[in-house]
């Protein structure tokens, strides 16, 4: 039984910024190796029991530096690509959705990444559970999404249930999971903003190679590609000047995605 952990980030509107949802994917066998990754990352950092390790560097405690949360991070998601989750994402261009109201926004990335995820599961013959980082007012959409599936503009319609059996939320602090996922999707984020010129692209490039090895792949045409499978840029045909902002977005990650090594 795979488990998708899904967050949000970039939440609030700002020009040439792109609202992100997405998470990471991790089946059975690798539950207890990223639990315990995220334990040994924790304790070699300084955590106690109850702080919450996540991307942001304000939200770490007081008595763990700067350097050591960012080695921290660093070392997790080495080990995320060591372990070889995937990861999922949907990035959708703030200027194309500002008249949207935030719950509109966010249930057509739901509906975006739990169709990624089910064609994850058809892909390795699995079933699996989806778990979204705690927002109350998300339990009706989820409820439809499993009861009714999806529908999409041209009428057609694919269901969900006959892969995702279970539909909910969690936390934080409710399993190192969780962490996992806020780092790597915090990660992206920050990537996304460099290239769009809010972040430092030397802290860019030493981050995105590990997160390029786990975004979810498919083969194509004899060659690897994202799109389409864990990197989901919405919507699928955006119009001129906005298209030259996603083109511009995938080259720069497409760059940062050289791995030094």
């Amino acid at each position: 039984m795979h488990i998708f952990l899904v967050d949000e980030t970039n939440r609030d509107y700002v020009e040439n910024h792109f609202f992100i949802v997405g998470g990471l994917v991790y089946t059975p066998e690798q539950i207890p190796l990223v639990d315990a990754a995220v334990a040994a990352c924790r304790a070699a950092a300084g955590y106690r029991p109850g702080d919450n390790f996540k991307f942001n560097t304000n939200e770490r405690p007081s008595y763990v530096s700067p350097e050591t949360h960012r080695e921290a991070k660093k070392s997790l998601i080495a080990d995320l690509r060591r372990i070889g989750v995937r990861m999922i994402v949907s990035v959708v261009l703030h200027d194309l959705c500002r008249n949207q109201t935030y719950d509109e926004r966010m249930e057509w990335s739901l509906n975006t990444v739990a169709g990624a995820y089910r064609k994850l599961l058809v892909a390795d013959q699995a079933r699996g559970i989806m778990l979204m980082d705690r927002d109350n007012d998300r339990f009706d959409h989820l409820e439809h999404l499993f009861q009714h599936g999806l529908t999409f503009q041209d009428g057609s319609h694919i269901g969900l249930h006959d892969r995702i059996v279970l539909f909910g939320m969690t936390n934080d602090n409710a399993s190192n999971l969780s962490s996992a996922a806020d780092i790597a999707l915090g990660a992206f984020r920050y990537s996304v903003n460099t290239a769009v010129g809010a972040g430092r692209e030397p802290v860019a490039r030493e981050m995105f190679p590990d997160l390029a090895a786990i975004m979810w792949s498919g083969e194509v045409g004899g060659r690897r590609r994202f799109r389409g499978f864990g990197y989901l840029p919405r919507p699928l045909t955006p119009v001129a000047p906005h298209l030259a902002r996603y083109t511009n977005l995938a080259e720069a990650l497409h760059s940062y995605s050289i791995d030094p090594l």
